[in-house]
Formats: structure tokens, sequence, C-alpha cells
């Protein structure tokens, strides 16, 4: 009988073991790879994508609860669901869910509903947070749907959500189309947009707001002006711009990044010129130098704000992938119940 050498059994027994994470591994990895396409990330949205459309988020078929932001570069397919003051994610599992697809075959559903826990992307969201994107690889989609699909595709997108609104469990769905279904749902068409995006200056993205009488919080740790507030959230900063219904013209500066409502938390990065002819209101953005916006939103009308989310404000500029510095916006307006005219003047502003 022949007798291997101990010494060798030891190394043959560690070779085995190698061998044996090796494929441990390997199997690991392909699973990963595997399930990719049913995965996002938190990632914002690129900066220098090459189209961006929003539309409302609304929960139990009326009450609108935020917005859903849909852009793309070249590789990336991008969907941003900010919420409104109104609203929370619930506590529960895959709290939001997303499908996107060319046509409605492919969708899951039951009848001419779809279901929702079937979708290819999901993700769970701390309630704590009121916003979250999806990052996802065209590549990703064309292994999904078995075809090409790249920037320049038009594609349905499904998004739902699970939330609380005004102290409520609701579901919800972004779009603008109403499905014609028995069951209600929203979907949305986007046409994405190829093209070759400047390289971004040097800075960072922040939120900037015109400085009104009003404010939005009701808290007085952010209201160190001592100013009326609309009472429409306890902490978020921002502030909206009251005028009577009489000719003339007024400059409002424009703060980014004013935390707790104070400019000396901020940067004051350019002014919001309005003017009313007695019907026409007209709204003028200018950023100082070393500023650009890359989008805006604008309210304006009758009555006070009765939210926070530039989404919900009714006007919407987009200066993505060029950014600008100055842009201007019309508005016929009337004073219908003797309290003046209304704006909120928000925007998006890089710069250092």
């Amino acid at each position: 009988m022949y007798f291997l050498n101990p010494t060798i059994i030891i190394q043959m027994r560690k070779l085995i073991s190698l061998i044996t994470i090796l494929g441990l591994f390997v199997l690991v990895f392909y699973s990963c790879k595997k399930d990719q396409v049913a995965q996002s990330s938190a990632l914002t949205v690129a900066e220098g994508a090459c189209a961006e459309k929003t539309v409302d988020l609304t929960a139990g078929q009326t009450i609108k609860s935020g917005t859903v932001t849909i852009s793309n570069d070249a590789t990336n397919l991008y969907v941003k669901v900010t919420l409104s003051d109104n609203a929370t994610f619930a506590s529960v599992a895959e709290n939001l869910k997303l499908w996107v697809g060319d046509d409605f075959s492919t969708l899951p559903s039951a009848g001419c509903g779809p279901i929702p826990g079937q979708f290819n992307w999901k993700a769970t969201v701390d309630p704590l947070e009121n916003t979250y994107t999806f990052t996802i690889k065209y590549s990703d989609i064309e292994k999904y749907l078995g075809k090409t699909i790249d920037c320049s595709s038009a594609l349905n997108v499904v998004l739902h959500a699970d939330l609380i609104v005004n102290g409520q469990p609701e579901t919800a769905f972004g779009g603008e189309v109403a499905a014609n279904c028995q069951r209600w749902w929203f979907y949305t068409v986007y046409q994405g947009v190829c093209c070759t995006p400047p390289p971004p200056p040097s800075g960072s993205v922040n939120t900037a707001f015109a400085k009104g009488g009003y404010i939005f919080t009701s808290d007085s740790k952010s209201n160190p002006d001592k100013l009326p507030s609309l009472n429409l959230t306890k902490n978020r900063w921002g502030w909206a711009i009251n005028i009577p219904a009489t000719t003339g013209t007024k400059t409002y500066n424009l703060y980014s990044g004013a935390g707790l409502n104070n400019i000396k938390n901020g940067k004051l990065v350019g002014t919001v010129t309005i003017s009313y002819d007695g019907s026409v209101a007209t709204v003028t953005y200018n950023t100082i130098a070393g500023y650009d916006m890359t989008g805006l939103h604008i309210y304006a009308g009758d009555f006070k704000p009765t939210t926070i989310a530039p989404g919900q404000y009714g006007y919407i500029a987009n200066f993505i992938p060029v950014h600008s510095s100055t842009h201007t916006a019309t508005f016929t307006l009337a004073d219908t119940n003797g309290d003046g005219l209304w704006f909120i003047c928000h925007a998006g502003v890089f710069g250092k």
C-alpha cells in the first residue's frame, strides 16, 4: 500500500480549501451580476443630463404628494422622486417601485392594472428622507426588454410609492397620464435625448429663493427677521413674496443655502425683479458673476401659496445641459380677493 507524505497531505488540503473559497466567490459574483437589472442606486441626477421632465406624484387618486423628475444622459436613465411637505415614505420594505418599458406588453399586470411588487427596480427609502433617485443603465433596460434601448428611446415610466399623506397611508403613482382602467394608476411617457453635454463648471448646485416678506416655516428658530409665516412647514427654509396689485417694479435678492431663513448662512447669488402693469406680471432672474442656474420654479397667483414643493408651483424652466444666468417669465394676474399677488421664486444655482 502506498502512503502519501503527511506534508503533501496538508498542502493538498490547503489547495482544496482555496479552490472551494474561489468557487464560492465566483458563485456570489455571478449571482450579483444576474440580479443587477433589479437593483438601483440613490445617486443624484447627473449634472449634464440631456433632457428633463417633471410630473406630479399623486396619492389616493387626487392628492398631490410630490414630483417625479426623469432625465437621461448617454448611459443612464434617472428617475428622481421628491415628496411634498404633506407626505413621507411609509415604513415598509420596497416603498418605491419602478417599471420602465417601450410598450405595456411587458408591464407586470393583472387585467388592466399593474402589479408593482413585480416591477424590476425597487428601493426602500427611510421615512426621514424626502427624495430618492433611481439610476438605471440603458444596458440593463436592454437586458430586461431583450432589444436595443438607448438615450434616444421613448419609454413608458410607471412609478409606484407607498406613502403616509396627511397622516394616512396612501398608494401613489407618478405621471400625468391616467390609465384607461377600472383600477386607477398614472404613468408618463419620457422621450430621451442624446447629446454631448459640455464639461460642468467647478462648484456645486444649491437651492436658492428670492427673499420676500413671508416665510414657509412656523418654527421661531427659523425666523430671524420675525416675518409673518404661511405655516406650510416646520423646518424648511424659503420665502414668499406678496405685492400689491398696483403698477410698479421691485427687485429682491436671490440667496442660496440660507438655512433657517438666515441670509448669513447663505450666499447672495443674484436678483429677481417683479414688474406688474395692472394685468401682467413679469418675473426676471439674473445671477451675479460666478453663478448660473440649472433650472427654476415660479409660483405666481392671486391666492397665498399652499405648498412649498417647487415642482407644484406651476412654472418650470430647465437649463440642462447649458446653464443660464438670466430668465424672464410673464403671468396674467388679477387680485380678486384684495390680498395682493403672491410669488415664490426658486432656482437651482450652480457656482462656488
